[in-house]
């Protein structure tokens, strides 16, 4: 028995058999078994049956002789012996019909398809056929178009089975039939109307990959979002374990702009690990980032990363250090920005590397990193950073050289304020010290001078003078840089004290 696409072609020769095996050589007429047994033949089908369907004695000969090369596979012959039946004056339409149908199955046992059709549609062509027989023919032709690449003619083919057949010809066979040559043909407006009824007719315990296929891909052509989706969630329900659908629906959750789902489907596929590549663990990372769990995003990236799943590089460094950085993981982030900072010697990368340093409080290293990032150059706003090595300079205590970068980040417009606000500061503060180390030494010397007078008038009192009425003192310790032992003052200026080295 030979199968095309889901059709036995040997189902245009069972009448045939059944037939030629009944003939006789008194020529009696033999009726069609299939029509006998179908009660949709109309009454005129019926009367036609009964007047014209006969085979004379000669050509029945022939026919049953062709009919048993056949069944031997000896085709060639069975085409040769055919050609005797066709050449004959007296043949009628019947007997032309089923020698036709014949010899166009011998053609195509020989894989001469074009002759196939061709025989087939001369067998049509004669008017000696039942409906149901016509359609046969054309569902089996219309196949043979398809294979051909003849797309047009083969749908043009199979149409004309459906409109002669009526509902009772319908399946869901020849409806995917038509879908595949629409499809095929490139005209998927057209189509859309068998793909559905094929949908509708085929059982949804029968469906197979292939057929979930086709739906998807007729609204993907014709971009119908909310139809592929129901064809994508289906398979996913039906087929959890196939990435391809995940990956599928992921795709048509953010073409419709529900991101956070796209979200939770990724995170499903990775804990199932269907996410192997390095660019969808990448992804995944980037949707922990951007619905703020970068913790858990950049934990997923580093543990990737060291495993060898995800490519060491500039990008994939820079995606996991801004995770850490937005986690406020600064500890964590560091050796990872220090590392791309290395790779790509960036004086932004560079600035990165520094911010979380000082935000680890590793205050000379941040400096060492803002340095480095302004010798490298090519900054996007060099003020501000100048303003930051500012402020890592004065909490180390150097007062001076934090004025100095405040004074380079004053140079630019939209630094000065705030650079200028931290020179002021710095200046007023020193000042404010040098002011009260000056008034603390006046309080000092003015105490001192108290307790010395106090002193001088005791000893005085009791006659400690010497011949000449000078009196000398014991003066305390923190007095003798104000006055001598004989209460005198020491002729100094008690000068403001200045910072010692960087501090002043």
């Amino acid at each position: 028995m030979i199968r095309f696409n889901g059709f036995h072609l040997t189902r245009l020769t069972q009448g045939v058999a059944a037939l030629v095996l009944a003939v006789t050589m008194a020529g009696i007429w033999v009726a069609d078994a299939d029509a006998q047994r179908r009660n949709r033949q109309s009454d005129e089908e019926r009367e036609q049956n009964a007047e014209d369907r006969v085979f004379t004695a000669a050509i029945g000969e022939i026919v049953l002789e062709a009919q048993n090369l056949q069944s031997e596979e000896q085709f060639a012959q069975s085409i040769t012996t055919l050609n005797r039946a066709l050449s004959r004056s007296g043949i009628n339409q019947y007997e032309r019909a089923i020698s036709l149908q014949l010899r166009g199955r011998a053609q195509y046992e020989l894989e001469n398809v074009q002759g196939a059709i061709s025989d087939w549609e001369a067998s049509i062509a004669t008017g000696a056929l039942l409906t149901e027989e016509i359609v046969g023919l054309r569902i089996n032709i219309g196949q043979l178009y398809i294979t051909e690449g003849q797309y047009t003619e083969g749908i043009n083919t199979l149409e004309a089975a459906v409109r002669d057949g009526g509902p009772d010809v319908m399946n869901s066979r020849l409806a995917k039939m038509l879908a595949q040559a629409y499809a095929q043909a490139e005209r998927y407006e057209g189509g859309l109307r068998w793909a559905e009824t094929f949908w509708e007719l085929h059982p949804v315990n029968e469906r197979t990959r292939g057929d979930y296929s086709l739906m998807l891909f007729y609204y993907q052509q014709l971009d119908n979002i909310p139809r592929q989706m129901e064809i994508v969630e289906a398979m996913v329900a039906r087929w959890p374990d196939e990435k391809r659908n995940w990956t599928s629906y992921t795709s048509l959750l953010a073409q419709t702009e529900r991101e956070e789902d796209a979200f939770e489907a990724n995170k499903i596929m990775y804990i199932n690990g269907m996410l192997t590549e390095s660019a969808e663990i990448v992804r995944l990372a980037q949707y922990y980032s951007f619905y703020e769990y970068p913790y858990r995003g950049a934990s997923i990236l580093e543990r990737e990363l060291n495993a060898g799943r995800v490519e060491r590089n500039q990008s994939n460094l820079n995606l996991l250090s801004n995770m850490w950085r937005q986690a406020r993981e600064w500890e964590r982030a560091v050796p990872v920005l220090r590392q791309l900072a290395q790779l790509t010697n960036s004086g932004d990368d560079y600035v990165k590397l520094a911010e979380a340093l000082y935000q680890e409080n590793q205050l000379a290293e941040a400096e060492t990193a803002f340095e480095q990032a302004l010798n490298r150059g090519g900054i996007n706003r060099p003020g501000n950073v100048w303003t930051l090595l500012g402020t890592v300079r004065y909490e180390l205590g150097r007062r001076q050289s934090a004025i100095a970068a405040f004074t380079e980040g004053a140079r630019f417009p939209y630094s000065r304020t705030t650079a200028n606000g931290w020179a002021t500061f710095i200046r007023e503060e020193i000042n404010a010290e040098q002011q009260r180390v000056v008034i603390r030494r006046r309080i000092a010397r003015d105490e001192c001078g108290f307790t010395v007078t106090d002193l001088v008038n005791g000893a005085r009192l009791f006659g400690d003078v010497d011949e000449n009425g000078n009196v000398f003192i014991e003066v305390p310790e923190r007095c003798q840089e104000f006055f001598n032992s004989r209460g005198e003052p020491i002729n100094q200026v008690a000068a403001a004290a200045g910072e010692d080295g960087d501090n002043g």
